[in-house]
């Protein structure tokens, strides 16, 4: 992970919520998504989905499986960086973000 990675969190790590770092977690990822991607960038991409994976809650039951879901697809779909899979990955991270910033 390179330091400019990280300079994606621009709060507190201490005192963020889950929802905030969700959306950190997922600026971080379209931000590495613009074209055209190197495979550096996709990789800080897939980090950044990875660790939005590990803040997923298993008690959520259906959400948590529906969360893990669309991040393996994204994973996935970065296996193939063509602006095809590129566009399917923002567009499902995008409206997830914009979930996460409507979360108290």
């Amino acid at each position: 992970m390179t330091a400019s990675w990280l300079n994606a969190y621009r709060l507190p790590l201490e005192t963020a919520t889950p929802a905030e770092l969700a959306v950190e977690l997922c600026d971080a990822a379209l931000i590495r998504l613009q074209p055209p991607a190197s495979p550096e960038r996709l990789a800080e991409a897939q980090q950044a989905i990875c660790a939005l994976a590990t803040m997923v809650n298993p008690g959520a039951k259906d959400t948590a499986t529906n969360l893990l879901r669309l991040y393996e697809y994204c994973l996935f779909r970065l296996a193939d960086p063509s602006p095809e899979a590129l566009h399917s990955v923002r567009a499902t991270l995008s409206p997830l973000r914009q979930a996460f910033t409507e979360l108290p």
